[in-house]
């Protein structure tokens, strides 16, 4: 079991919204405060109320600076390198530095890709306030402290074709620095005329969303829920980050694959050995052939391969090239993969390589490899389903 958090981003995600999820979710607000002060940020102050966003009761999390409202322009630590300077030099626990570190790291990479400067001359502007610190910070505390191990998110609604006031000038929504940010993660775009991804949402889920694996439909048990609030009164729906937590037992790996199959009632049989090692030779990961019955009861083939999406074309050229076929139909499929690990291990009969399923760090299955145990058959005149059942108990 995995303590997982799955955070519905259907009106946007900013840092705010996400202390205010947590924190609703049951993340004590003492315990961000108290972090928060490690951080000797003069005049910082937090506050939590309740507020109703279309008949939604969520929490809202306000940070001031200086007198300045959250997502103000108190600008004490502009540069890149100043605040890494400062959260390296500051009091915050390790495990919270290293991350928080690790989240600006990530944003000076966009500024960086976005006005084609070094990192070390990036300036932050409006990211560069104490608040987006806060945000930063309390949003790692608040994770700790709901012992997630994994986080998840829906597509990103990143807001309408809108411009948004930067200290650049008016630029279009997403900004350029979010747009970096958000490589790599689903969004889509919605009639709402407002920005609704900040930055430092889309930075913290950079670094903090699981990228290897994605849910299982209907796989996590609900324990605990909660909604952040934002700054928007939107007109036709509520403005609040939603958190879903709690465990999960299994996880979809996330490299995609497609299932490439034709069918296949007049090429000899003769052809499939030679198209078989072609196939896996191109990077197929499977192939099967299936005998089946065609609409004029001709006895036929059908090919089924599963490949990754990248390579269909190429299998299929392959698939035209060796075969008779006129065509090959595909379609994605998810899959569950265990995490594998392939070992030596001595047996009486010798050593033989074994292949170890584990499904969130427990044993689901073990597989000695069968063509070390055909040739150990054969070289000490052992029945290999013996040698098999030996590498079985060794392990």
């Amino acid at each position: 079991m995995t303590y997982t958090a799955y955070f519905d981003c259907s009106t946007g995600i900013s840092g705010d919204m996400i202390l205010g999820a947590c924190v609703d979710a049951g993340a004590p607000f003492s315990a961000i405060k108290a972090e928060i002060k490690r951080l000797k940020l003069h005049d910082c102050e937090l506050s939590l109320r309740r507020v109703i966003k279309k008949g939604i009761s969520a929490s809202k999390v306000d940070v001031y600076i200086h007198e300045h409202h959250h997502h103000g322009h108190a600008h004490s630590h502009s540069k890149y390198t100043e605040i890494d300077r400062f959260i390296k030099n500051s009091s915050l626990r390790n495990s919270l530095k290293d991350k928080t570190r690790e989240i600006f790291l990530e944003i000076a990479k966009a500024e960086s890709r976005v006005h084609g400067e070094s990192i070390k001359k990036i300036h932050f502007h409006e990211l560069g306030s104490p608040d987006t610190i806060v945000d930063v910070v309390g949003a790692l505390v608040c994770f700790d402290e709901l012992k997630i191990e994994k986080i998840f998110a829906s597509p990103l609604n990143i807001g309408g074709n809108v411009l948004i006031k930067t200290a650049h000038g008016l630029l279009s929504n997403p900004a350029p620095a979010t747009a970096e940010l958000l490589r790599g993660i689903p969004v889509y775009i919605a009639d709402l005329p407002y920005e609704m991804v900040t930055p430092t949402g889309a930075a913290i889920l950079k670094v903090m969303r699981e990228k290897d694996k994605k849910l299982i439909t209907g796989s996590i048990n609900i324990e605990k829920i909660g909604y952040g609030a934002g700054d928007r009164d939107l007109a036709d729906r509520s403005n609040v980050l939603r958190v879903l937590i709690g465990e999960v037992e299994a996880f979809v790996d996330k490299e995609e694959v497609v299932v490439m199959e034709s069918n296949i009632d007049d090429s000899s049989p003769l052809v499939y050995d030679t198209l078989m090692e072609k196939l896996f030779k191109a990077g197929a990961l499977d192939v099967a052939l299936i005998p089946v019955q065609m609409k004029k009861k001709r006895p036929a083939v059908k090919l089924e391969i599963v490949c990754e999406k990248k390579i269909a074309d190429k299998i299929a050229k392959i698939v035209f090239e060796e075969t008779s076929t006129f065509g090959v139909r595909f379609y994605p499929v998810a899959r569950i993969k265990l995490e594998k690990e392939i070992e030596k291990m001595s047996t009486p009969y010798g050593k033989i390589r074994v292949k170890t399923g584990r499904l969130d760090g427990r044993i689901m299955s073990v597989s000695p490899e069968y063509e070390d145990c055909k040739k150990l058959s054969y070289k000490l005149n052992v029945p290999v389903k013996t040698i098999l059942a030996s590498a079985r108990r060794e392990k």
